[in-house]
């Protein structure tokens, strides 16, 4: 009895170590494979990749087969052969047709994404990932879509187009079985966007959500900006930053920029903008490269993944190996350990304070700091656009109506027939008036605020009147060319702003003493800037 018990394990011991042994083979090749798609020697990255694709063959494995051949497409794609990497995909999708294989036809619909995707063509690789998941959804519909839903997000996110982030993200979100990294990389997007949106309890909800994830994903979910804004969001700034020295470069300046001016010191704020500005400037790399490193950062977690997968499963061989070969009973010992959580979130240290009626006034000045640093780093301006004088004040002063306080009234007053058309920068030359018409609005209690615009020769005279108190003649300069007579004045930011917009637009601006009525910023412009100076 005892050894035909024992035959029997030993005949259990075959098949199991058989099926193992093949299954290892296969993660194996697979890390191997993955590890060599961001080398450059494409000999041997095909030649592992063929033999995994041999194994999976025999195996029976269809998904792995294809997963294999669709990854040589991806490894054409990142090395920018763009056609090979197509042919490649052809070749899968007739294959896959012609075998009845409705994976492998997914597995070549989503190769083609990511090889558009490499190529830049965001809106044919967009629809391209779209149809793959529409495909998925339909065809293994207990099965998440997240891998696609996720390249989605990043196509969002390099467009700013910040609803449709959160949408795929969201969706990542309610997929079934989605994947811990899939899942990691939504929620984060999720607590960007409750940090824009200053929700705290959103904010702290999302990110209890990515600790837990991170203690059963065990590969890094958590990155470390995470960290600096949740300190940010909850008030504590001295850790906020500290913890932004383990940031890199571009996101240290900014988050600095941020931290400096939440807690009121806005001169350190705009430093750290204009740092923010210059080491933006200074990026070298073509969105190619960022693509591609995203890629082979995404491959490389898989990667690691399958060998940690590789090692358990060795190690659990080994030990089955043992228990047959002492000819005992397969004892199935399941040992759980219970880790009861022994430390919860910290209470805030300090109670969010309620905002007051500055927070308006305090955003704003954040967003002038970031402006005049924008302006003020750039040397020249396109100057080329077609405008419409006239049309662009109508659209500015309708608009501003509804900002003015009761009893103000907004006006527009032109000698320009509505057919003139200006050469400048549309977008600069918006901002430098809507600039000085916001400024007579805020400070107008009764009255009005007039644009005028009219023919002065060469140029273009533009001038924002309003009936607000009379500003201090000592803060008075005429000539607002100098930074320092600016600064001197209340509203000393956003002059500054419209100074450095009209250098770019070889324009002048000035505050008129003579008006007397109230205030009078007037702004010339030339007509053509190709005869400015002449």
């Amino acid at each position: 009895m005892h050894l035909k018990l024992l035959a029997l394990l030993t005949c259990l011991l075959c098949c199991i170590g058989g099926r193992t042994e093949s299954s290892e083979e296969l993660i194996r090749l697979e890390a191997e494979m993955l590890k060599y798609i961001s080398y450059d020697d494409r000999d041997t990255f095909n030649k592992v990749t063929n033999q995994l694709k041999d194994a999976s063959k025999k195996a029976g494995d269809e998904r792995m087969f294809y997963t294999a051949w669709g990854n040589q497409a991806i490894y054409e794609a990142t090395h920018k052969d763009y056609p090979k990497a197509m042919g490649i995909v052809s070749y899968i999708m007739d294959d896959a047709k012609k075998n009845g294989s409705v994976f492998g036809e997914y597995a070549a619909m989503h190769a083609k994404a990511v090889v558009l995707l490499q190529e830049q063509d965001y809106s044919a690789a967009e629809r391209a990932f779209l149809d793959a998941v529409d495909f998925r959804h339909k065809h293994f519909p207990n099965e998440s879509a997240g891998e696609d839903l996720q390249e989605l997000m990043k196509i969002a996110n390099h467009r700013k187009d910040g609803p449709a982030g959160v949408r795929f993200a969201r969706q990542i979100l309610a997929e079934p079985n989605v994947a811990p990294i899939h899942k990691g990389r939504a929620l984060y997007r999720l607590s960007q966007m409750a940090m824009n949106k200053n929700d705290v309890e959103e904010f702290n909800r999302i990110y209890a959500e990515m600790m837990e994830l991170k203690k059963t994903d065990g590969i890094g979910t958590l990155r470390p900006l995470l960290e600096v804004n949740y300190h940010i969001i909850n008030g504590n700034f001295e850790e906020a930053l500290r913890l932004t020295d383990d940031l890199n470069d571009e996101e240290r300046a900014e988050r600095r920029a941020v931290i400096y001016h939440r807690m009121g010191d806005n001169e350190q704020a705009y430093k750290s903008m204009q740092l923010y500005k210059r080491i933006c400037d200074s990026i070298t790399l073509v969105s190619h490269g960022n693509v591609v490193a995203s890629c082979y950062v995404q491959m490389n977690n898989e990667r690691m993944k399958l060998e940690q997968t590789l090692l358990e499963q060795q190690n659990h061989r080994l030990r089955s190996r043992l228990y047959l070969a002492l000819g005992a009973c397969v004892i199935l010992v399941l040992i759980l350990i219970i880790f009861h959580r022994h430390k919860t979130i910290n209470q805030l240290l300090n109670d969010i304070k309620k905002l007051n009626s500055d927070k308006n006034d305090s955003e704003r000045r954040l967003e002038e700091i970031t402006m005049l640093s924008m302006y003020d780093s750039q040397v020249a301006l396109p100057l080329t656009s077609p405008l419409h004088p006239n049309n662009l004040c109508h659209r500015l002063t309708t608009a501003m109506q509804k900002s003015c306080r009761r009893g103000v009234t907004i006006v527009f007053m032109s000698d320009l027939g509505d057919d003139f058309v200006l050469k400048t920068n549309r977008e600069a030359m918006e901002k430098l008036l809507r600039l000085l018409l916001d400024n007579a609005v805020r400070f107008t209690r009764k009255g009005t605020v007039t644009l005028k615009c009219s023919d002065s020769g060469k140029n273009i005279l533009f001038s924002v009147s309003d009936t607000s108190p009379h500003l201090d003649t000592s803060a008075k300069k005429h000539d607002m060319h100098d930074d320092q007579s600016a600064r001197v004045n209340s509203i000393s930011m956003s002059l500054n702003i419209c100074h450095s917009i009209s250098r770019l637009l070889q324009g002048h601006i000035w505050l008129d003493n003579e008006y007397a009525a109230g205030n009078r910023f007037c702004f010339e412009v030339p007509k053509d800037p190709q005869d400015a100076g002449k």
